[in-house]
């Protein structure tokens, strides 16, 4: 089968089943590694493989320009976002770019991490894949090559990419030492290394796989990394990922805190919002599984869509020109068209092709082109969202 037809293929749900089906039968727990994590570096060589000719028919994914669109000075070639945790190590980044309007690569760590511990072959592990609820649990712990390994992945492969989508790093300043002063310093040592790479940056606290996460969302962190981002990369996107309601009907408490978070980022300078991240849970509790590294993981994928609608909603109804990536069990177009009237501009997906494949891309935009009827998104964002367009 020639690339032409292994694209046209993924493309197949019936043909992308039977794919998915093939690789779990295919490849199973090692020591090191779990079964799902195996696949997804089994899929990426394979996506790799097709780099050429998903650039020669990009058309399928960003059309006639029809989907083109702008919010301020910033346009993107679709609506439709890769999510960070795909392509942590900067190495899909190129045939991704011909497929989606925006790619998060990440998340980036100054130094070489492992993640979490796991121990597959004896039953632990730190990712599992549930195909029936078409959810991803995880507490991985931010595993990365490093800084070094990312900034040669952009110098080799950047001027290949597809200009017209945007290239959005997702940064982390944390350590072994668990340091804020260490956390800044490296952060300041990402940007600095990357920003003539790169569109634009993530601030990645918000992740629930990683303890120290939960001291340092803070609106001193936030005010500092935006000043940092500010001098460093003063023309580039400034993006803040903020984690779910940690319940559907959410406390006083837990609005006014998210509420403080991004208009703190707002004030300083930031850009846009991704919401929202995973969602913290008890994984034994919430799906009575044992073999699992940690007590909580981060649940993504289909379960998350209510808590996606619930922040996106929130968010804009306080902050209404600040333009908002929704991020969070988006599984088809009709949930991005609720999403779209709920107050976001764009849309990021992960999970979703992990269970649909790169055809839900071409759902999405399909069924936004659809409801759009006579307005483009453009219009659409100006008349519903006051952005300034």
């Amino acid at each position: 089968m020639n690339r032409f037809n292994l694209v046209n293929a993924s493309l197949n749900p019936v043909l992308f089943s039977l794919y998915r089906n093939y690789m779990y039968l295919r490849y199973k727990d090692t020591k090191d590694y779990s079964q799902g994590e195996i696949i997804h570096e089994k899929s990426k060589k394979h996506l790799l493989y097709l780099s050429n000719s998903l650039k020669t028919h990009s058309k399928y994914f960003q059309f006639d320009n029809s989907n083109k669109f702008k919010i301020n000075t910033h346009e993107f070639a679709n609506p439709i976002g890769l999510a960070s945790g795909f392509d942590k190590n900067c190495e899909l980044f190129v045939p991704m770019s011909y497929v989606f309007g925006l790619v998060t690569v990440g998340t980036v760590l100054k130094n070489e991490n492992l993640g979490n511990v796991q121990k597959p072959k004896e039953g632990i592990k730190r990712l599992i894949v549930d195909s029936k609820n078409e959810t991803i649990i995880n507490s991985q712990g931010y595993p990365s090559q490093g800084l070094d390994y990312i900034v040669d992945q952009l110098k080799r492969n950047h001027k290949n990419r597809n200009k017209k989508s945007k290239l959005i790093l997702s940064f982390s300043g944390i350590s072994k030492s668990q340091s804020v002063d260490d956390l800044l310093t490296n952060s300041e040592e990402i940007i600095q290394a990357t920003h003539e790479y790169v569109d634009g940056y993530e601030d990645s606290r918000s992740s629930p796989n990683t303890e120290f996460n939960k001291l340092i969302q803070t609106n001193e962190i936030t005010s500092s990394l935006m000043s940092i981002l500010n001098s460093h990369a003063p023309t580039k996107l400034k993006l803040l990922k903020v984690a779910p309601y940690s319940s559907i009907e959410p406390s006083n408490n837990d609005i006014s805190k998210k509420l403080k978070t991004v208009q703190k980022f707002y004030e300083s300078g930031g850009d846009m919002v991704v919401l929202n991240n995973s969602l913290s849970i008890d994984v034994k509790k919430t799906y009575n599984i044992s073999n699992f590294n940690n007590k909580n993981g981060g649940l993504s994928g289909n379960p998350l869509f209510p808590y996606t609608e619930k922040l996106v909603e929130s968010v804009h109804n306080n902050f209404e020109k600040l333009p908002i990536i929704a991020c969070g069990g988006i599984t088809n177009g009709n949930k991005a068209w609720t999403l779209l009237n709920k107050g976001a501009s764009l849309f990021e997906i992960y999970s979703g092709i992990t269970f649909y494949g790169l055809r839900l891309i071409i759902e999405i935009n399909n069924t936004l082109e659809t409801k759009l009827a006579n307005d483009s998104i453009d219009t659409f964002l100006e008349k519903h969202h006051n952005k300034t367009i």
